[in-house]
């Protein structure tokens, strides 16, 4: 490394460092950061909220139809693409959910039920 690399990465690292203490400096000013409490709140998951739709419905949805329920049921708004691609990952682990058809989910708890449900219908 020469001496304008060094130089430069000191000074990046100093940017860094200022920009973390600017942004501390702001969430103090405007009283929004008791790290206690914030950092103890637990977040659902836009697979959680899914996972909860599917639970109460017990059967499988089309993803369409599981976005307009947690939109109802819990004011969230899921994007198609990634909680279609987050799913389907879980599926692929066999993760709690299963795929029943094209862009359809269920649970994987649920497995026998959905069969009996098509043998039924």
């Amino acid at each position: 490394m020469n001496h304008d690399d060094i130089r430069q990465a000191i000074l990046e690292i100093e940017e860094i460092k200022l920009k973390a203490q600017l942004r501390a400096v702001r969430e103090a000013i405007k009283g929004q950061r008791d790290t206690v409490e914030e950092d103890n709140v637990k977040r659902t998951s836009q697979v959680e909220y899914v996972y909860q739709v599917l639970k109460v419905c017990r059967k499988p949805m089309h993803i369409s139809e599981i976005i307009e329920k947690c939109r109802e049921k819990y004011g969230v708004e899921l994007f198609r693409e990634s909680i279609v691609s987050a799913l389907l990952k879980k599926v692929v682990r066999m993760d709690r959910f299963i795929k029943t058809d094209p862009n359809t989910f269920g649970l994987s708890e649920y497995r026998e039920l959905y069969k009996s449900m098509t043998k039924e219908g």
